[in-house]
């Protein structure tokens, strides 16, 4: 591949030449994956929020912080897809519910906890047990970003969130089948779209999903591939209400959902890895929670921007 450095005025042409055949003939995007390899992203997060009880009680959240995500290719399957281990090795997140501002950090297998600016003794329990920090959330990614088999490999995780939340099933995953890319190249400026029905939350909350993407551009850069690809998803629930959670003698249902992302992402198509990305999330709930025999409605609203920096 030609590289864009002390380049003569015909090798320029040359490269130039490459990238517009390419792009002519259209891009495959596709994630690659093999045994032994290590994925690291460095993700922030900011954002914030309001919950609104039924009696009209205004409380408002805010987040930000950062932590570092990893996932290790443990088996590559004939189609290409890739089983991957995803571990959260360190992370530092605060959260604010209007004048209360709580932090926690997590790094070298130890958690530091902070209340209003003054560290404190983190809540006890045991780490290996901690999801994603101690015990790995495993998954099976295809080519074209498809999630399926998502688990916890402590089967103890898995029983324990089976009986809080009976509808959800990351054992079989059909909820998390979208598909990132199409099977055949995409040329500069063209758009896929997809719709369906997921079930994510379990069979009583059927969520309507939309999604657009869009290969902006695409060029060579020192022998890498470089695709921009935009997108938007809209996902509903409107429906009677639902039962989501349920613990001892609280409850918590749901009669409406919404949830766009617009995105913006960096992938290297020599590599099959996600480079760079930019989201925008923006959600809405109605909830109803139940405890004591009370039960009461009320909403959640929220807006997050997330970046994520592959490594």
């Amino acid at each position: 591949m030609c590289r864009l450095v002390h380049l003569t005025p015909l090798a320029a042409l040359l490269c130039l030449g490459i990238s517009t055949v390419e792009a002519q003939e259209g891009i495959l995007l596709a994630f690659k994956f093999a045994p032994g390899d290590v994925i690291s992203y460095e993700i922030t997060i900011s954002g914030t929020g309001s919950v609104t009880a039924a009696e009209g009680t205004l409380t408002r959240l805010s987040i930000q912080g950062g932590f570092t995500l990893t996932q290790t290719v443990t088996e590559v399957f004939p189609d290409g897809s890739g089983r991957l281990e995803t571990r959260v090795p360190q992370g530092d997140v605060a959260i604010g519910l209007e004048d209360e501002r709580v932090r926690f950090s997590y790094a070298n297998g130890r958690i530091r906890w902070y209340a209003n600016g003054k560290e404190s003794s983190p809540p006890q329990g045991d780490l290996s047990e901690v999801p994603l920090i101690g015990t790995p959330l495993t998954c099976t990614v295809s080519p074209d970003g498809r999630v399926s088999d998502v688990a916890f490999t402590n089967p103890k995780l898995m029983a324990e969130l089976a009986k809080a939340a009976p509808g959800v099933n990351l054992a079989r995953s059909p909820s998390f089948a979208e598909t990132l890319f199409p099977s055949k190249p995409v040329a500069v400026g063209e758009t896929w779209r997809s719709s369906g029905t997921l079930t994510p939350l379990g069979p009583g909350l059927p969520i309507t999903l939309t999604t657009s993407r869009t290969l902006e551009s695409y060029q060579q850069l020192g022998g890498m591939g470089l695709a921009k690809v935009v997108g938007f998803s809209e996902a509903r629930y409107r429906g009677p209400s639902s039962p989501l959670f349920s613990a001892q003698d609280v409850s918590i249902a749901v009669s409406g959902i919404r949830q766009t992302i617009t995105s913006t992402e960096f992938f290297n198509t020599t590599s099959g890895r996600l480079i760079r990305a930019e989201y925008e999330l923006v959600f809405t709930t109605e909830i109803s929670a139940a405890a004591g025999g009370q039960q009461r409605g009320g909403s959640v609203e929220a807006r997050l921007r997330v970046s994520v920096q592959g490594r």
